[in-house]
């Protein structure tokens, strides 16, 4: 086996990824891609994660118990549109979705690609907030119609940030194919979605009411296994920077180095449902300059980068003159993307070795 090229430059990474290509990508990534039920240990402390993984066995050794199509893969994006009702065995019955609801590293992914991997289905797996893009980019119609065209449909970290998305999720549970099942991962129980930020229930009641009622919800208790297993952080001059990005050795996909402006002004260019051709084409990025975000906007697409690579497992070298606390302002943190943000500082923390200077 020739060994892995050691650097490439992201300005070098093509964006030119076709819709179909973007849904084929919807599934668990190197970091969760091996996730079994058998290899997800429930804390013995936390009754309630051997309850949820037990009620997810079950639900998908039903599905597989029903008469649905065995998975294919998705050849063309626009032929998904007219998928062919079918009766199952339980065409009577309709069972609700499944919400999980639960605190930050508890392996709520885990389990949700374990079910991926589990089920033989048409299947897919993405986080809320690629599907947020998905519904921006594409339109609401055609979403749930491809969305449709699945029988287990995965998404991880559903919030509800700003009141089009309460009534587009509203309208996506109301139309969505009933045989499809999704199964969705959360830090935020149903009744307090958008609570406080972006909705109330004098406006947005019924249509809150309706996607709680396509829930069954689950809260799953656990702690933080990132507080258990601590990566050493580094606070170091910025020749040791150079010195890491020198010294480190690609073991499968190059390494890249970019200035964290340049880096902004990539993402700003490309969609953000395609920054997965970041961390699928490089091991590890050296970002040199890290600063405080001032634009919500960058810093979203700051976010939906990290997700991405957090999925990838991939490797993250910062170098900055502010701390992690600092890269998101208090204006920022308290906009409606207040959890998403705080979701990125601690994918972050797990994920990056910071370098001072």
């Amino acid at each position: 086996m020739s060994s892995p090229e050691k650097y490439t430059d992201l300005h070098d990474i093509s964006f030119d990824i076709s819709v179909e290509d973007c849904f084929s990508n919807l599934r668990p990534h190197p970091k969760f891609s091996h996730c079994t039920f058998e290899n997800y240990i429930p804390d013995e402390n936390f009754l309630s994660q051997s309850m949820i993984k037990e009620k997810l066995q079950e639900s998908l050794n039903s599905m597989k118990d029903s008469d649905y199509p065995n998975a294919a893969p998705v050849k063309k994006f626009f032929p998904l549109f007219s998928r062919k009702k079918s009766k199952t065995k339980n065409s009577d019955k309709i069972q609700k979705h499944l919400y999980i609801d639960g605190s930050y590293g508890i392996g709520k992914t885990h389990l949700l690609s374990a079910c991926y991997n589990k089920c033989e289905n048409n299947k897919a797996f993405l986080s809320f907030g690629e599907m947020n893009y998905f519904f921006h980019y594409l339109g609401v119609e055609n979403c749930i119609k491809h969305f449709s065209s699945l029988n287990l449909l995965l998404i991880d970290e559903f919030e509800l940030d700003d009141p089009a998305m309460v009534h587009i999720m509203s309208k996506f549970f109301r139309e969505l194919d009933k045989k499809t099942l999704v199964i969705t991962t959360s830090n935020t129980l149903p009744a307090d979605l958008g609570k406080g930020r972006v909705v109330s229930l004098e406006n947005f009641g019924k249509q809150i009411g309706n996607i709680i009622e396509s829930f069954e919800s689950f809260v799953v208790e656990g702690e933080d296994y990132r507080k258990k297993h601590k990566i050493l952080r580094k606070s170091v001059s910025e020749n040791n920077f150079n010195d890491a990005f020198a010294g480190y050795e690609p073991k499968d996909k190059p390494k890249t180095k970019i200035g964290f402006e340049s880096l902004n002004k990539i993402l700003e260019s490309n969609h953000p449902f395609k920054y997965y051709a970041i961390p699928s084409k490089v091991e590890a990025i050296f970002i040199d300059g890290l600063r405080p975000f001032v634009q919500l906007n960058n810093a979203l697409r700051f976010n939906q980068l990290i997700d991405v690579c957090y999925y990838y497992n991939t490797k993250l070298f910062i170098k900055g003159s502010c701390d992690l606390s600092d890269l998101f302002p208090p204006e920022l943190l308290e906009s409606s993307f207040q959890k998403k943000l705080y979701r990125c500082l601690s994918r972050l923390d797990e994920l990056a070795v910071f370098f001072k200077g």
